[in-house]
């Protein structure tokens, strides 16, 4: 079965050459001009979704932190040409999985969409538990308490990855070796922005959330 991919993309020449590329690569593509174009036509189909970020209307950092307000962990990747940190930063922060800057190449392009598809399709299953914090890792969602939590797909392959090797320390390095596979402009900070954002939603769980300077990040239950 093809992979379905939306481009939400304005620039329609741009749109055309990804529908070509990713078509001629096996993909199935929807396009969308706005991101309250892509938002009608979001279905269950959709894998992965190439977002703008300079969009009329509603910009694609805005769509993107309202699907993932609304609980959507599709993978998303950024496709933008501005790429200074306080960029890349926004685009991970509002839930991104990868950032790609314009002009890039359809091989790179190509790359970055299979390891983010690899790992959204990630094989590891079961229930993991640390303190009163569940991940399970088959329908990906998280627990505290019994109750479930919404965390954005790179918060929770970060929350699921340390979970599954409580009390090793990590570095923000091996974070990113780990869960940003081709991904050349992710940057230590990016890393904290997600730990930030992990920290508020486990609110009064945040504790199990440790960090130590010059060890990094480890998720531990400790009485």
């Amino acid at each position: 079965m093809m992979e379905e991919i939306l481009i939400i993309e304005d620039d329609a020449d741009l749109r055309e050459i990804l529908k070509f590329s990713l078509e001629r690569a096996g993909y199935k593509t929807y396009e969308a001009e706005s991101a309250e174009n892509g938002l009608e036509m979001m279905n269950d189909r959709i894998r992965l979704i190439l977002l703008d970020v300079m969009l009329p209307g509603m910009s694609g950092y805005e769509l993107a932190g309202v699907l993932r307000e609304k609980g959507c962990k599709m993978p998303i990747i950024f496709l933008t040409a501005r790429s200074s940190e306080e960029d890349l930063l926004s685009g991970f922060a509002s839930g991104g999985d990868d950032y790609v800057a314009k002009p890039f190449s359809t091989a790179e392009l190509l790359a970055r969409i299979g390891a983010v598809l690899k790992r959204s399709a990630s094989s590891c299953t079961g229930l993991v538990h640390c303190g009163l914090l569940s991940v399970d890792l088959d329908a990906e969602k998280v627990f505290l308490e019994g109750n479930e939590v919404l965390f954005s797909r790179k918060e929770y392959e970060i929350l699921a990855f340390l979970i599954q090797n409580q009390g090793i320390f990590f570095t923000r390095s091996q974070i990113i070796k780990a869960l940003w596979l081709d991904a050349p402009f992710v940057i230590d900070r990016t890393v904290d922005v997600h730990i930030a954002h992990i920290r508020s939603k486990l609110a009064d769980h945040k504790g199990l959330l440790v960090s130590r300077v010059g060890f990094g990040y480890s998720l531990k239950y400790e009485q």
